[in-house]
């Protein structure tokens, strides 16, 4: 961490980037796998041309209007996707969720090893820099987090190089009962080391736990991102279901559309045993504004029903869930061969095993239009085509999220961190094939997401 001038808040210099502090020691070893370089460096106009050529009924214009988009609110964001197939051996990657402060840049492979700052100088360069240069705005810059110093030292170094000067770092997180920083009709401002409240003109954004709580709407102080993404989809999973709908709905005739699993709004607690039966004795409960994993159960038994439902009791009584279809381990026999979707998986190990994984893109609007800046993956605890051990849970089996809560903050299981390099990439089993598409239903729940936002807060 760099110069500390007030609680929670540092000082950031020009000349503080340190490649070795801000990705996990096995990354900054690693070497990018040639496939995924070739893919990144493709042109939009290339994607659309295989995506098209992959998906006859696709329009490429249509696919082009997404790609050419400009966010209004949403300009940086991260899917998570999982490769399912059915007993048709029909293979897509699905959206599970989509993310307004995505993680991902500590566990991407450098793409030129001559820039050392990797995604972080692209998405600062490409994407944040533009934004302020052509904002009105007076004062000093920031970045503001509440997890994830890793990455967030990383931003904030690289926005002291980007624009020469110093960037205040402060830690806001949503239980601190004096925080560094607080808005001042609808203005950031951060504590310096006079005590005095700091106006900032733009930060850096990654407050992720009930952002709302303490980031207004309509900020006078440039955020990448601003809270209306997390309000319209970036942090409510039922919003971003609804933008997703609403995306399908505008481009059905374009031969496009987001794939989901079967999803369900507005489930009251009392309603989750009806759902369990109705969807075949498993499912997976959300809770909307959950994130890192938190808030989420897979549910196989009544056992596991049980378990969340007394969980839940603890929230208020108002409120509702999202019941999504769960993505199984293997196809059950008798069930529908179309509509049953179970995992892929990865590439069996030595030891046979192969493990339901994730795949986080993250993109950002640039000038070139929306662009990928980095991919990873995680697997689950516990291998898909082997018997559950007796005690664990299906989450063991499904439940793919590095964070971990604890008393004394975040940690990071990375042990399952799959790395898009030359050893680990060819164990998940994908192709450039797949690897577009997934660009293609990222940009489209991006595009999805901020269209919402426009109609939410610009009526």
């Amino acid at each position: 961490m760099k110069l500390s001038i007030t609680d929670n808040v540092h000082l950031v210099e020009p000349g503080d980037f340190e490649p070795s502090e801000h990705w996990y020691p096995r990354v900054l070893n690693s070497n990018i796998h040639p496939l995924v370089s070739h893919f990144l460096y493709l042109s939009n106009e290339q994607y659309i041309e295989r995506y098209c050529r992959l998906n006859p009924e696709a329009n490429p214009e249509a696919i082009a209007k997404i790609l050419n988009y400009k966010p209004k609110y949403f300009k940086w964001s991260g899917t998570d996707m999982m490769h399912i197939t059915n007993q048709l051996g029909n293979k897509k990657l699905t959206v599970i969720e989509t993310n307004s402060c995505p993680s991902g840049q500590k566990s991407m492979p450098l793409l030129n090893l001559n820039v050392e700052k990797g995604g972080y100088k692209r998405l600062i360069e490409e994407t944040f820099l533009p934004a302020v240069n052509a904002h009105k705005e007076t004062g000093k810059l920031a970045v503001i987090y509440d997890k994830n110093p890793m990455e967030n030292v990383g931003y904030a170094s690289t926005l002291a190089d980007a624009f020469n000067e110093d960037v205040l770092l402060a830690k806001f997180e949503k239980d601190d009962p004096n925080p560094p920083a607080k808005f001042i009709d609808n203005k950031l401002h951060i504590r310096n080391e006079e005590e005095e409240w700091e106006p900032i003109r733009a930060a850096f954004r990654y407050v992720t736990q009930i952002p709302w709580s303490r980031i207004p709407v309509g900020s006078k102080t440039l955020l990448l991102n601003p809270i209306e993404a997390c309000l319209a989809g970036g942090r409510n999973k039922s919003e971003a279901y609804g933008a997703y709908q609403a995306f399908n709905e505008e481009f059905k005739e374009d031969g496009i559309s987001i794939n989901t699993p079967k999803t369900f709004l507005d489930v009251r607690l009392g309603e989750l045993p009806t759902y369990f039966e109705k969807m075949g004795k498993s499912m997976v409960i959300k809770v909307p504004d959950s994130n890192a994993g938190q808030g989420v159960y897979t549910i196989t038994s009544e056992t596991e029903l049980n378990k969340a439902m007394t969980e839940l009791q603890q929230n208020p009584p108002e409120d509702t869930y999202l019941i999504q279809q769960l993505i199984y381990s293997n196809y059950i026999k008798g069930a529908s061969k179309k509509d049953s979707w179970y995992h892929v998986g990865t590439i069996p190990d030595k030891k046979n095993r192969s493990y339901a994984f994730d795949l986080r893109l993250m993109m950002s609007s640039t000038n070139e239009g929306i662009r990928p800046l980095a991919i990873y993956s995680r697997r689950a605890r516990l291998p898909l085509n082997q018997p559950l051990p007796e005690g664990a849970d299906s989450w063991e089996l499904y439940g793919t999220n590095l964070s971990v809560k604890q008393m004394e903050g975040w940690s990071y299981d990375d042990e399952r961190l799959m790395l898009y390099d030359i050893r680990n990439f060819a164990n998940m089993g994908l192709g450039i094939d797949e690897l577009i598409s997934g660009f293609i239903q990222s940009a489209m729940a991006t595009y999805a997401i901020d269209q919402n936002a426009i109609k939410k807060f610009e009526k």
